[in-house]
């Protein structure tokens, strides 16, 4: 081989080699908890990488001795996928879930929207103790270099005779593509696809496809054990009686409240958060467990009784009209529904939404003058609750009920609230802001009760999902199923009248909506729900949820055991919550007990596809 030849094979290893330093820098991130690190599962971890980097080469080495005008074009591809990959990097890290066609949509739509969030994703850090802003300036530094000193042996080669690439120069590597290519299809994918590169796996895919490798999908599963029923449906022996005395309901979706943070081991709720700990006492407290840890999927279960769809798409938000209780209190109890928001309205189409469940008319606390920006996701909630009030006197004046629906923001990220302490950590910060909701809200009551509004008022306080502060590695909502994002409070308060007795402390936000039908007596009502009734004895009950992003991991919680099973890896664990609330212990569930409930899961996944692809569609 002769030296330019030398110095361009060289160089051009060292150019395609970068490809692979952010699946290294991931493989690092993940190592203190969640893979395998022994030589084998690395080598499975890198298979499709180099796969990518093999092809590149072959490609690169075959045209640059001959066409000069070539390394400008490869130069820019190769550039261009390793940015690719290295947002891909920073999407797993936080999320757990290669990037994908459906999230770069979901992402570019509401790009305003997530502006809050963009610190998370640049400013924390993201391997090798460098954040990720950092680790793309050293990688564009190291792409320049390696570009350069290619570009040199490139200026070099085409200032000598051209000779052809031998045979046997690049027989090595075609054979290795072509085995990589073969065991990559073959290989079983790991924990979060580690294993997949977005680039290679699509041709990987495709010959998993047509039959080389992969794994089947069962298809004879049983069918949902909790499908959608009408209340109307349920005998006339198990209804309670309805609650007397109330004209009118509250809900207050708490974004972000997590149940850890406010009832959990070792909190001091009566200190940190006084209102809530007194609703609590006076009132029923219930653990609720979410469908889907993400807020547009935690109003759908909350308002209507229904699981969410199990993926990024917002189903919930597209019929014109949908069935719920607030539809069914307006017809048979002379109720009028309002909303207030510090959210804004356009994220996710809430606006839409609301409508479409039977809200009358949404007050966004943005549209006021006074409002301050809060972040790109909302504004603070100073002027959420007491402005709302005369709003409420003049529906009551009219003769009507009011439903009133208030969309509190502060415990959202970026979590810059007022406090008791001085935060000292993001959970600081974030519980902080969770005393200033408690605050707020013990202010709205005393305004409740001074307009007369408070005595015949039911009130539902609920969280919208939990929040990770990195307890299983992950931060925010969306990717885990871990308790500190699936499971909230659940509170029903009235002043003043003690509430009929709460059949269990467990609960799901699906069964808000037929606990409220059985609350006002809509023991007819032609509305189809998958909760319960907390008013209703039932029995050992099982909790399905899955993940925001499609087919990452759902769960099942059968009281103490609550069972997780991932999609990837396709391997389901077990944890004991009376023994390890913490879960800190996975159990492995293998045999029986792992097909069993693993095809239990499945059927809660297809189940609620099929639903939101057949449901009809209703017209206003």
């Amino acid at each position: 081989m002769q030296p330019n030849n030398r110095l361009l094979t060289a160089s051009l290893v060292l150019a395609v080699a970068l490809l692979l330093i952010p699946k290294i820098i991931l493989i690092q991130y993940f190592a203190s908890r969640w893979i395998d690190t022994d030589p084998a599962s690395l080598a499975r971890y890198l298979l499709q990488d180099l796969l990518l980097a093999t092809a590149l080469y072959l490609i690169a080495r075959a045209l640059l001795p001959r066409y000069r005008a070539s390394f400008v074009t490869l130069g820019l591809l190769t550039g261009t996928l390793l940015l690719m990959l290295l947002i891909d990097m920073r999407v797993r890290q936080l999320w757990l879930k290669p990037l994908d066609w459906a999230l770069v949509q979901y992402s570019l739509r509401h790009a305003g929207d997530l502006a809050s969030g963009a610190p998370v994703f640049f400013n924390q850090l993201a391997g090798f103790g460098l954040t990720f802003r950092f680790i793309v300036l050293l990688m564009g530094l190291a792409w320049m270099a390696s570009w350069t000193l290619l570009g040199v042996a490139t200026y070099r080669a085409h200032h000598r005779p051209y000779a052809a690439p031998s045979r046997a120069s690049l027989l090595g590597p075609g054979v290795l593509l072509i085995g990589l290519l073969g065991a990559a299809a073959l290989t079983q994918d790991a924990r979060y696809n580690l294993n997949q590169n977005i680039v290679a796996g699509t041709l990987v895919t495709a010959l998993r496809s047509a039959g080389l490798g992969g794994q089947a999908t069962p298809q004879n599963l049983l069918p949902f054990e909790q499908p959608a029923y009408s209340l109307s449906r349920l005998p006339d022996s198990s209804r309670p009686n309805p609650m007397p005395g109330v004209k009118n309901l509250v809900y207050i979706v708490m974004e972000s409240v997590r149940w850890n943070s406010t009832f959990g081991p070792g909190v001091d709720t009566v200190q940190r958060y006084p209102t809530l700990a007194r609703l609590a006492e006076e009132g029923w407290l219930s653990k609720a467990y979410v469908s889907v840890p993400h807020s547009s999927k935690g109003y759908f279960s909350i308002f209507t009784g229904l699981h969410a769809y199990p993926g990024v798409e917002i189903k919930e938000a597209m019929p014109l009209q949908q069935p719920s209780v607030i539809h069914a209190l307006k017809q048979q109890r002379n109720m009028q529904a309002v909303a207030f928001s510090s959210l804004f309205l356009q994220f996710e189409n809430l606006d839409g939404f609301l409508r479409s469940i039977g809200v009358d008319k949404t007050y966004a606390v943005a549209d006021t003058l006074s409002a301050t920006q809060g972040s790109s996701f909302g504004t603070n909630d100073e002027h959420l609750f007491l402005p709302s009030i005369p709003t409420l006197q003049a529906i009551q004046q009219s003769g009507k009920g009011f439903i009133a629906l208030y969309f509190p923001s502060a415990a959202h990220y970026p979590y810059d609230c007022p406090g008791s302490t001085v935060p000292t950590s993001e959970l600081d910060k974030y519980e902080s802001c969770i005393e200033s909701t408690d605050a707020l809200i013990g202010q709205m009551l005393q305004g409740f009760d001074k307009a007369g509004l408070l005595d015949s008022t039911l009130f539902v306080l609920v969280g919208d999902h939990g929040e990770s502060f990195g307890e299983h590695g992950l931060f925010i909502h969306n990717s885990s199923m871990h308790e500190e994002e699936v499971s909230v409070p659940l509170i029903f308060w009235a002043k003043g009248t003690p509430l009929p007795k709460l059949q269990s402390t467990l609960s799901q936000q699906t069964d808000i909506a037929p606990t409220l039908a059985d609350f006002f007596g809509l023991s007819d009502a032609a509305i189809e729900v998958q909760g319960v009734s907390l008013l209703r004895p039932h029995g050992k009950r099982a909790f399905f949820m899955s993940t925001f992003f499609d087919h990452l991991a759902s769960a099942l919680v059968e009281y103490p055991h609550k069972y997780v099973y991932e999609y990837s890896s396709d391997t389901l664990v077990k944890y004991n919550l009376a023994e390890d609330p913490q879960e800190r212990d996975p159990q492995t569930v293998s045999g029986d007990e792992f097909t069993a409930t693993k095809h239990r899961l499945l059927s809660y996944d297809r189940y609620q596809r099929d639903w939101f692809e057949h449901r009809p569609e209703r017209a206003e």
